[in-house]
């Protein structure tokens, strides 16, 4: 067994020694089936790739020996120490390239205590370039895993069949929207070293039911944690759901829209990513919307429905994004009411008295400015007549004053 490894060790190394760095990158993370064990227990690390195939390589992975104590892993697999160290070629010369779970590890959990699995390594192109690669650790909790979301709070509504919740917040930034009970829809996008994410939620009824699954062991991918809330007397039920997406790469997960507008419509409130339920009125002659949806990503889709064929009172309109990734999707809601007959006619008097009281307005100010300026050329006009006045006793002052000393001189 040492041979091979030292075999292929040699390859890797010529591998090394004989080609070029490339410009491709890849993503080599971990996933564990566990976030949290006790004592005794075991759990598997997986060694992933994202993004592009690998030929051949020389995989490291660290652990906490003072924590876990290495079981088992995949043909070509040694450790020393506290590393774990895997080497793997093809040898088929890259006709089997390998992408996604590249290596699977056991360890046995002996002592309390948070412990921090690090890989790192050489990976290499079928065609013998080296890859460009960035590394994501984990962490794995042995023993309890303290609470992240310590709460004293209760609901205090005594209504039997509330079925709402007061309040919902998790420990993992990023959750859209802001939390409304009347919005059944969230959505959180995280890191792949994410494997459970604590929920705290709280019922408006402290004796409503309530059960929350999918929180624990999330899968790369799409993952919905759901809040199912029962009311005290059973009568009525309402489940939250959180759709979370756990991924290496963030960017391709994005869904959030660079531009929403309609149309000679405003929305309320105004567009903000962080809000995904809007309200907007429209006129009884309206039966379709113009709109625009413009995603971050420029590789993001959307979707758009229910915005033709508008009837009257409540149309619901569904903008759908899927970003880049395919799978990670968002959706924003608009509630369009369409006004009937009576209330057009009503919204339309309503603006003529509106548009009257504005031109009564502006006549007003207008005349004011006009009775403003008269003053204003009244006193100014008064002014130059005193000016006037002033300058004439000035001059017939001036004129005397030189008349009499004319005289006086003319006598002597």
């Amino acid at each position: 067994m040492l041979r091979k490894i030292i075999n292929i060790c040699i390859i890797s190394i010529c591998l090394m020694i004989t080609t070029s760095f490339a410009n491709t990158t890849g993503t080599v993370y971990l996933d564990t089936n566990k976030e949290v064990v006790e004592i005794g227990e075991e759990i598997e690390v997986t060694i992933n790739l994202e993004n592009i195939k690998t030929a051949a390589f020389t995989a490291y992975l660290n652990f906490d020996d003072t924590i876990f104590e290495y079981v088992s892993g995949t043909e070509n697999t040694n450790v020393i120490g506290n590393r774990v160290i895997s080497v793997w070629f093809d040898q088929l010369g890259g006709k089997q390239a390998k992408t996604g779970e590249l290596i699977k590890l056991k360890f046995k959990a002996k002592a309390n205590g948070l412990a921090d699995f690090i890989v790192s390594g050489e990976f290499y192109s079928e065609n013998g370039q080296l890859i460009e690669t960035d590394f994501k650790e984990i962490q794995v909790q042995v023993g309890k895993k303290e609470n992240k979301l310590p709460s004293d709070e209760q609901g205090t509504n005594a209504n039997k069949s509330n079925a709402d919740l007061k309040s919902l917040r998790v420990d993992t930034e990023g959750i859209i929207p802001t939390f409304d009970k009347n919005v059944k829809q969230y959505y959180l996008n995280v890191q792949n070293t994410i494997n459970n994410i604590d929920v705290l939620a709280i019922a408006e009824n402290p004796n409503s039911s309530i059960e929350i699954t999918g929180n624990t062991d999330l899968k790369n991918g799409l993952n919905v944690i759901s809040i199912k809330v029962v009311s005290e007397d059973k009568t009525q039920e309402n489940i939250y759901n959180i759709n979370v997406t756990k991924t290496a790469n963030l960017d391709t997960a994005n869904t959030n829209l660079e531009t929403l507008a309609i149309e000679n419509v405003l929305l309320n409130p105004p567009f903000d990513n962080t809000i995904t339920h809007y309200d907007i009125e429209i006129s009884n002659s309206t039966t379709q919307l113009n709109i625009l949806a413009v995603p971050e990503n420029e590789n993001a889709s959307t979707s758009i429905s229910g915005n033709n064929d508008l009837k009257e009172g409540n149309n619901q309109i569904l903008i759908s994004v899927t970003a880049s990734n395919g799978f990670t999707k968002k959706d924003f809601v608009i509630n369009a009411y369409k006004r009937n007959i009576q209330e057009e006619e009503q919204f339309i008097n309503e603006q003529e008295m509106q548009q009257e009281k504005l031109e009564e307005a502006y006549e007003i100010e207008q005349t004011s400015k006009v009775e403003e300026n008269i003053l204003e050329e009244t006193n100014n006009t008064k002014w130059y007549i005193i000016g006037g006045i002033i300058a004439t006793i000035i001059i017939i002052t001036i004129v005397g004053i030189i008349y009499f000393k004319k005289k006086k001189s003319g006598n002597k």
